[in-house]
């Protein structure tokens, strides 16, 4: 087959496709090539050691900081017992670097059962500079390893409540 019977063998209608095809692809809008920005993961700082920001965040696939602020961020989450230590510890944090800096401060129960009526107070003073979120007493932390944590240790409502939380706070990040 030679070229002249090559394109009398070509259909009609592909040979004036091929025409407009550039005539197209020159109007067509540019895809945008940016990349897109990926959802980071929430941060949790620890206000004092045993705080349980190793294993919330675990728990919660979020990024542990330990107790060191990361350097321009976006507000994390303070993790705090509910103990006179972990409040204390709580609003020195707040203090040294400033409500905004703290979406939110995750309570951890110090122990099971009901919270003594002087830390509740406390607790009151504490939200009144940045949300709180309670989490609740889970006795299978307490013997595994905190970076071994997974959300399956924890109650599936609870779960769902504390998320609910994160994200309601997430977005009145400032």
């Amino acid at each position: 087959m030679n070229v002249t019977e090559k394109t009398e063998s070509v259909s009609p209608w592909v040979t004036a496709a091929q025409a407009i095809a550039p005539e197209v692809r020159a109007s067509a809008p540019e895809e945008d090539h940016a990349p897109v920005a990926e959802e980071q993961p929430i941060g949790f700082v620890a206000a004092h050691g045993g705080a349980g920001a190793t294993a919330w965040a675990a728990i919660l696939d979020g990024a542990d900081h330990g107790q060191q602020l990361p350097a321009d961020a976006p507000p994390v989450v303070l993790v705090a017992r509910a103990s006179w230590h972990g409040i204390d510890a709580a609003k020195a944090a707040i203090a040294a670097h400033g409500p905004a800096a703290f979406s939110a401060v995750l309570i951890v129960p110090a122990a099971p059962g009901r919270t003594p009526r002087m830390i509740q107070n406390e607790l009151k003073v504490l939200a009144g500079a940045v949300p709180l979120i309670p989490v609740p007493w889970v006795s299978g932390l307490l013997i595994k390893r905190s970076a071994l944590a997974d959300f399956t240790d924890v109650p599936a409502k609870d779960l769902a409540k504390v998320r609910a939380a994160l994200s309601t706070t997430k977005g009145e990040m400032k």
